[in-house]
């Protein structure tokens, strides 16, 4: 009997660790899109850049925002800052300019979503987020995380980036 009662118990924290790394996970891909788009705003010259940049910062604000509420609500604890890994890509790409950073922009953007579409899969799968309602709206974001992602891929960084170095030289 005794057994049983500390299995449930482990199997209670792993569920509840599940619903927390998802959490963790969904918050910072989700501060490292909007800080990306917001840089390629900033600091790229290529208008689909920017333009594509500019869904993706509206689009994972909104994201962000329903995550950090999901996290209160269900009393998990949201991270104080980006992890250093995504931290460290940032600045990275803050040296960059022109091609390269639209290029970086563009190679960014498809591995953060695909890692991001990885994880809401996962959570919204069979053995996902023990949590329902987290389930059911990690199952809502993967379609327009691969609308993101396809986006992304059709992204020509190169476009209009001769012409703005042509105008800049008149």
């Amino acid at each position: 009997m005794t057994n049983s009662t500390v299995y449930g118990q482990q199997d209670t924290v792993t569920t509840e660790t599940m619903d927390q790394q998802f959490i963790d996970k969904a918050v910072n891909l989700n501060r490292f899109k909007v800080a990306v788009a917001s840089q390629a705003i900033e600091r790229s010259k290529n208008d689909e850049v920017k333009q594509f940049a500019q869904t993706l910062l509206t689009d994972h604000k909104r994201v962000l925002e329903e995550i950090e509420q999901a996290a209160v609500a269900k009393k998990l604890i949201l991270p104080e800052k980006m992890d250093e890994n995504h931290a460290s890509i940032l600045k990275s790409m803050g040296e960059l300019s022109g091609p390269d950073l639209n290029k970086a922009f563009k190679d960014v953007v498809i591995k953060s979503h695909e890692d991001a579409i990885a994880l809401f899969e996962m959570g919204a799968g069979q053995n996902g987020l023990n949590d329902p309602e987290l389930k059911t709206w990690a199952s809502e974001k993967i379609q327009p995380l691969k609308s993101h992602l396809e986006s992304a891929r059709a992204l020509d960084v190169d476009a209009g980036q001769a012409v703005s170095e042509a105008l800049s030289i008149l």
